[in-house]
């Protein structure tokens, strides 16, 4: 045995040990098995201890301990620590301005010498949306019809200057109850073209001042090459004197008509201006006017 090559940690080793000996007994499985055990029990120590090194490097950040609230801490108080809170003093509301009352509009009914036609501001829209039956032409051509807000028949002695609102007989003046306004006022305000009774009318009649327009229309060039058909609408304002002020484009097809219809308008003569209790009145008046190239 002495010289001999035989590692004592090979298994060649423990079968020298063990030849002609009972290997079933336990020790020889044993050790056989030594070896492997030990490994085995050298890898968990290695494990165990790089795993406990780890936490104890990076526990703290992976798993950050919840910080702990203190309690809330408790005063005591008394009543008698407590000084006396005054309410605040209610603040003193102004009282609102009071409108004066108006007076009473006193209105005198006058039975016109002319003939009156409804007339209502011409507005564009189509047939099946039409409510209302307005004068014809040859009704305003009439030189002894006079267009108005309601129709009425004149009478030889009636007044040709209308005095409050027209009526059927002469009636003295009656209270109609409080009206904005002031009847004895300057008249400076501009009144809707259906509210008053008297509207103003061009000389000569609608259909006179609509050929008028139609005859002097200067179509824009821009237009014509664009073939622009449509109904542009012009506001303005009848003035006391009849003339048109205020001028403005209600409804434009752009190409310059807008502009071509203000720039008419602006040389249009004076109008016969809107009466409304027996004085002359500023009247908003709105007119359509329909461009149609292939006319």
């Amino acid at each position: 045995m002495i010289g001999s090559k035989l590692d004592i940690f090979k298994k060649e080793w423990l079968d020298v040990v063990f030849q002609g000996r009972n290997k079933e007994y336990g020790a020889y499985e044993l050790r056989k098995l030594a070896p492997k055990a030990t490994n085995r029990g050298l890898l968990v120590v290695i494990g165990i201890v790089v795993i406990a090194s780890f936490l104890s490097v990076y526990g703290s950040k992976l798993f950050p301990k919840k910080a702990v609230e203190a309690p809330p801490a408790v005063t005591e108080v008394t009543l008698e620590d407590l000084e006396e809170i005054k309410p605040p003093e209610p603040e003193e509301e102004e009282p609102l301005p009071q409108e004066p009352e108006e007076k009473p509009q006193q209105v005198a009914m006058d039975v016109p010498k002319e003939d009156l036609v409804r007339f209502p501001e011409p507005k564009v829209a189509p047939a099946n949306k039409v409510v209302e039956e307005v004068a014809s032409q040859e009704e305003l051509k009439d030189p002894n019809k006079t267009p108005a807000r309601i129709t009425l028949k004149g009478s030889p002695t009636g007044t040709s200057v209308a005095r409050g609102e027209f009526g059927s007989k002469k009636q003295d003046g009656a209270i109609t109850g409080a009206a904005k306004g002031d009847p004895n006022g300057n008249g400076d305000e501009i009144l809707p073209f259906n509210a008053i009774e008297v509207q103003p009318m061009p000389v000569g009649g609608m259909q006179a001042f609509m050929s008028w327009v139609g005859s002097n229309y200067e179509y824009p060039a821009a237009a014509t090459e664009n073939g622009v058909n449509g109904v542009v609408e012009v506001s303005f304002v009848v003035e006391k004197d009849g003339s048109l002020t205020d001028i403005n484009i209600k409804r434009d097809l752009k190409y310059g008509t807008g502009d071509a219809a203000v720039r008419l308008l602006k040389k249009a003569k004076k109008w016969k201006p809107g009466i409304q209790n027996g004085r002359p009145v500023r009247v908003a008046y709105t007119l359509p006017i329909r461009l149609n190239l292939q006319n």
